[in-house]
């Protein structure tokens, strides 16, 4: 099982790559607390997407594991996965663990 830190590490080189291709404006220095969606996120719902389309991708490829990031459990959790770079990555590894 990866450990967060790779995780985060993927997180966050999916969303630069994400904000390449869609000419998204994002902080260079994304850090766990950086915002992706929401009031405060760069992401709209479009990017957002992509976004957990190519992590399921890249869970699949660099760890062997099938997980679905927009589940009933992310769309009713009292505060969105979606959120942070943070959020994302622990939704990201809950559902390798499960």
């Amino acid at each position: 099982m990866p450990s967060y830190q790779e995780v985060e590490a993927l997180v966050i080189k999916t969303v630069t790559s994400l904000s390449e291709d869609f000419e998204i404006k994002i902080d260079p220095m994304l850090e766990a607390k950086s915002s992706l969606y929401g009031n405060d996120g760069p992401l709209d719902s479009l990017a957002l997407v992509n976004l957990i389309s190519d992590l399921e991708d890249l869970v699949s490829q660099e760890y062997d594991s099938t997980i679905t990031l927009a589940d009933e459990k992310a769309m009713s959790a009292r505060n969105s996965p979606f959120l942070t770079i943070q959020t994302l990555s622990q939704a990201v590894i809950d559902r390798i663990e499960s």
